[in-house]
């Protein structure tokens, strides 16, 4: 504090007492301006700067993905704007890639105080850091089904769980050889998975199987599924940690000669419009995706109450199976 008095010409006090937001503060705006600044550039604490930048909220929290196309994200929207226009917010979503761009827009937004907070969709894209940066020097933000442990704010699935489950169904079917394909990336996510999938197998006294990144489109789960099987042809079964990899992986089946469920089943996480419309019907866990957005944004308002960020894990509602005909007891 001392340090930004001095820089910016102006007592301890008036440096205090501007970034605790005293509203009672009489000073000119240039005086405001030059120590908001100073402070910003020796990276006074954050959290306070960013209250004291916010002379009024704009009602517009912000959301960062990664693929606006993906059908995952709808449920997690709907939620999160249920959520914000409850209580008189809007919400703006946004490519994180683009956010990330070099000619700076979503720092000029951000510095503008255009926006009172962002969630943050992380996927394995170098933009997040960059986003995640910009934002969390001047705004709440909170990471979006991501486990931190980090000072900025989380709200994650119960991803290990969820694995759990998928993998349970298998065994039960009578399955032994149930390889993974994993997310890669981010790390905490797909950890979290591999973690449920592995334990399930264990408990039922059952081998590991093979593990491979899946990755998270159509394209990347069938490449990944014709590699696996080509190394393991004795798999009878597939635990897919996302679901689009999981529909590119039963068109690799059908490409290999296989039959699906006949010759291998499929399980994925995630539930999306189209997976019951599939040939065939594709077995999902459904996790909470519409309560996932519903309490970022409200972690999000918390902040923006004065609340110190925390993190937190939705385990209720469980995630649930749903049975369709992607998976059978192997022949």
């Amino acid at each position: 504090m001392s340090d930004v008095a001095r820089a910016a010409g102006v007592s301890p006090a008036v440096v205090s007492r501007l970034l605790r937001g005293d509203e009672t503060l009489r000073i000119r705006e240039d005086t405001r301006l030059r120590v908001l600044a100073v402070a910003d550039e020796l990276n006074y604490t954050p959290n306070e700067v960013a209250r004291a930048l916010r002379k009024a909220e704009v009602g517009i929290i912000g959301m960062a993905v990664h693929d606006t196309s993906n059908p995952v994200y709808s449920e997690i929207l709907d939620g999160a704007q249920a959520e914000a226009s409850a209580h008189g917010f809007a919400l703006l979503l946004a490519d994180a890639d683009e956010l990330a761009r070099g000619d700076r827009t979503f720092e000029r937004i951000v510095r503008g105080n255009r926006i009172d907070g962002l969630l943050l969709q992380r996927g394995s894209s170098t933009a997040d850091d960059t986003v995640a940066n910009i934002a969390s020097a001047r705004l709440p933000l909170v990471l979006v089904n991501d486990r931190t442990r980090g000072e900025v704010g989380s709200v994650a699935l119960d991803d290990e769980a969820a694995a759990h489950v998928a993998t349970r169904h298998l065994l039960d079917l009578g399955h032994t050889v149930i390889g993974h394909l994993k997310l890669g990336a981010p790390k905490a996510r797909s950890e979290a998975r591999v973690r449920g999938w592995r334990a399930a197998l264990r408990a039922a006294g059952v081998h590991d199987g093979p593990s491979l990144s899946g990755g998270h489109t159509t394209g990347e789960g069938g490449t990944a599924l014709a590699k696996l099987l080509a190394a393991h042809p004795d798999v009878t079964a597939i635990v897919v940690s996302n679901v689009l990899s999981a529909v590119g992986a039963m068109t690799a089946a059908r490409a290999a000669g296989l039959e699906v469920p006949r010759d291998l089943s499929i399980v994925a996480l995630h539930d999306v419009f189209f997976a019951e419309h599939l040939t065939p019907a594709l077995t999902v866990v459904r996790l909470p995706l519409r309560e996932l957005g519903r309490r970022s944004v409200a972690a999000i308002l918390r902040q923006l109450d004065g609340a110190q960020p925390r993190h937190e894990v939705i385990r209720e509602p469980a995630p649930e199976l749903v049975i369709r005909a992607s998976t059978a007891p192997p022949r």
